[in-house]
């Protein structure tokens, strides 16, 4: 049998040891570094703000943000958090309906916003829409999502997964609605 020297075992101990550390270093420092790095900081940071979006002259969305976060880059994009509300406004300048969420990113270059966390829009009638993701385009004004959602009406209320419609929320639609509804005597359904 070969015995190896005491020396040898503790020589080979602390290299071992050694590699670890310098292993568990270079994860901090890449943790630190990415900390740290300001292209992922933002460059403006606003608090309690208020912004207005025209169109050829007519003020067209208002958006009030508890925090809102710039931040530049290719695919440049604003973070609001600690609440947000934006409004839609018509022609005239009146409002059309009211988009309320605790958290949402805009993308600026594709023209696009997803709001999440408690997300609310109503419209100008008193219907409420209630989700927990929605995804307005600026572009086309059209609002959507895949996630389940309420729509509160006068008369009921209705569920379902998937949602499209316009940015005024007066033309929409349940792409999977769910449960049960009442339908009135008077009422014709066409197939």
């Amino acid at each position: 049998m070969k015995t190896v020297p005491c020396g040898y075992i503790l020589y080979l101990s602390i290299l071992a040891l050694a590699c670890v550390v310098l292993a568990s270093c270079k994860n901090e420092i890449a943790e630190i570094n990415a900390m740290t790095d300001v292209r992922q900081l933002p460059v403006q940071t606003s608090y309690n703000a208020e912004y207005t979006y025209s169109e050829k002259g007519k003020i067209r969305n208002k958006l009030f943000a508890g925090q809102l976060d710039q931040y530049l880059g290719e695919n440049g994009y604003l973070e609001v958090s600690n609440g947000l509300t934006f409004v839609f406004l018509d022609s005239l300048e009146r409002e059309e309906a009211r988009l309320t969420s605790l958290k949402g990113i805009y993308y600026e270059k594709e023209k696009r916003m997803v709001v999440t966390d408690s997300v609310e829009l109503k419209n100008a009638v008193g219907e409420k829409l209630e989700t927990q993701e929605l995804t307005f385009l600026q572009d086309s004004g059209k609002i959507f999502t895949d996630k389940f959602v309420t729509i509160y009406t006068k008369d009921a209320v209705f569920r379902g997964h998937g949602l499209e419609s316009n940015d005024s929320f007066t033309k929409y639609r349940i792409l999977k609605p769910s449960g049960e509804y009442n339908v009135q005597d008077n009422d014709t359904l066409k197939p």
